[in-house]
């Protein structure tokens, strides 16, 4: 009885990385496109807005101009 708690966590420490590696793999103008999808949307999942502007955040302070957000809620 007890694998079954184990293997909720284990499933969702995999699909967190996974959707980690999409988010990291998108193009700049991708995300911010996302980004401003998910700022419009009214039940929205915080994680993926967090992830994407943590994405964001992360290649605008790397150089990339385009990546540039007026307002990180991070």
């Amino acid at each position: 009885m007890k694998l079954v708690p184990l293997l909720a966590v284990v499933l969702l420490a995999v699909s967190c990385a996974s959707e980690s590696k999409k988010i990291q793999s998108m193009s700049t103008p991708e995300l911010k496109l996302r980004h401003a999808q998910l700022v419009e949307e009214v039940a929205q999942p915080p994680t993926e807005k967090e992830q994407i502007e943590f994405e964001l955040l992360w290649r605008w302070q790397a150089g990339d101009k385009a990546a540039y957000l007026p307002v990180f809620s991070l």
